[in-house]
Formats: structure tokens, C-alpha cells, sequence
């Protein structure tokens, strides 16, 4: 057998814009390839279609806008229900928010209040609703505790003991740990 069982051959494929040679590259979202002139030619082509949805099952309910069949859907930001007719019909099913509690004002712009929002892995944070102005988020639910060092109204919930809870204030520049009971 004079032939090898494994040989590398080598593939290229060429930029349609400037006809340079395209590179594997890495970026934030995978892999990609990218015209070997860049910076004077910004082709791209994504080697994976990341922001494609996944359909995980067909439901019994139509669109509202179109008619056709709603579908449970997994995409880049956790499970959805969407319009089999995408793109054409761009509806989704978005979730109610609560809006029993007072909102709470943002502590650093004093503008904004802070909303809940989700992340890139589907994680819900709060965040101000002035975004991109304002780019103050937290981590956890804040609630309305007023803060007894700076009068700042909005807390996280650090411990919940038997008969004590221990708070966080939202202030950046105050952070003042106090205690409540239950």
C-alpha cells in the first residue's frame, strides 16, 4: 500500500469580496472565516449558525398575527415560543412581568428604575432601565429596605437567619450591611 491512510489536504477558499484567501479565526460566539486582508476587507462567514433556533416541540395554539403554528423553541437566550413562519412572522410570546411592588429607582443614575433582565445563558439580573446611560446592574432581587446609613431605598437579602435577616445596601458608594427582624 503505497498510498497513506490519512493524508492532509489542503482546502481554500477564497474572499468573494477581494478574492484574498479566507482564515479560520476565533471570536466571541466560535469560530469563523475571515478574509486574510482584513482590515481593508471585512468579509466574514460563520463556520456554525449559533443564532438559529432549536424547535423542541409544535404546540396546538396559532399565531396571532399570521395563523400559522406557535412552536416551543430553544434559542441562544434559553427556551421560547415563536411563529413557525420565521422570518416571515417575527411573533414571540414574551412573559408578563409583575408590577404589584413599587419600582424601585435606579441608585446611580436616579433616573431609571431597575428592572429584571436576562443574560446571554438566560440568567435574570436587575438593571437599570436607562441602559446604555446607565449601566448599573445587580445580581439579585433587590427589595424595598430603605438602607438606615444613606436612606437609599433598595436592598439585596445577603442571610436569612430564624429570626434575623442581614441586607445589603444597592448603593455602590454605600454597601452598608444591616440587620431586620422578622
Amino acid at each position: 500500500m503505497s498510498k497513506r491512510l490519512f493524508q492532509h489536504t489542503k482546502h481554500q477558499e477564497h474572499c468573494p469580496q477581494c478574492e484574498a484567501i479566507l482564515q479560520i479565526k476565533q471570536g466571541k460566539k466560535g469560530l469563523f472565516l475571515g478574509c486574510s486582508n482584513y482590515p481593508a476587507c471585512d468579509y466574514i462567514k460563520p463556520l456554525h449558525p449559533h443564532n438559529e433556533s432549536k424547535v423542541l416541540k409544535n404546540l396546538a395554539q396559532n399565531c396571532p398575527e399570521c395563523g400559522h403554528i406557535l412552536q416551543l423553541k430553544q434559542g441562544s437566550y434559553g427556551m421560547f415560543i415563536g411563529c413557525s413562519n420565521y422570518p416571515e412572522c417575527r411573533f414571540i410570546v414574551h412573559e408578563e412581568q409583575e408590577t404589584t411592588e413599587q419600582p424601585i429607582v435606579c441608585p446611580e443614575c436616579q433616573l431609571g428604575e431597575l428592572v429584571a433582565r436576562r443574560g446571554r445563558q438566560g440568567k435574570t439580573f436587575y438593571g437599570c432601565n436607562q441602559y446604555p446611560k446607565c449601566k448599573f446592574t445587580l445580581a439579585q432581587k433587590p427589595h424595598l429596605i430603605t438602607c438606615p446609613q444613606c436612606q437609599t431605598l433598595g436592598a439585596i437579602l445577603k442571610k436569612e437567619e430564624e429570626n434575623h435577616r442581614t441586607w445589603l445596601c444597592i448603593n455602590k458608594s454605600c454597601q452598608h450591611s444591616f440587620k431586620t427582624t422578622i
